[in-house]
């Protein structure tokens, strides 16, 4: 289930206030300046992820940043991972197939990744 939030989360990003100033290269960042991070740029890393745009749903280690990090760990981690794992394992063992009813329709947001609409039907 790592892998799936890995290669495609909810979370693409946040904004954060910077605590003190950083400098990067030529860039200084001032304490209090907005940045916004990239979850989804940090987990395609090709350097800290071997093959970073392949889903592998067997990549081990996968210390992705899909639930967030540190003090900003998403609370509902362990609850979604439940849900992920209940929600596989229930299709995996339905008789049936699972497959479109319509056209899916993604959430328009810049750090959410969403659907406003995925029907969908279970055949026998």
């Amino acid at each position: 289930m790592d892998e799936l939030v890995r290669y495609d989360g909810p979370v693409q990003g946040t904004t954060r206030l910077t605590a003190a100033d950083v400098t990067f290269d030529d860039i200084t960042v001032r304490r209090g300046d907005a940045v916004t991070v990239l979850f989804q740029a940090a987990n395609r890393d090709p350097d800290y992820f071997e093959h970073p745009d392949e889903l592998l749903l067997d990549r081990s280690p996968n210390k992705h940043l899909g639930y967030g990090w540190g003090t900003h760990a998403c609370l509902g981690t362990t609850v979604a991972q439940r849900v992920l794992l209940a929600l596989v394992g229930a299709l995996a063992n339905h008789p049936g197939l699972l497959r479109p009813a319509g056209p899916a329709r993604r959430r328009r947001t810049a750090t959410m990744r969403a659907f406003d609409d995925l029907p969908v039907t279970l055949q026998p």
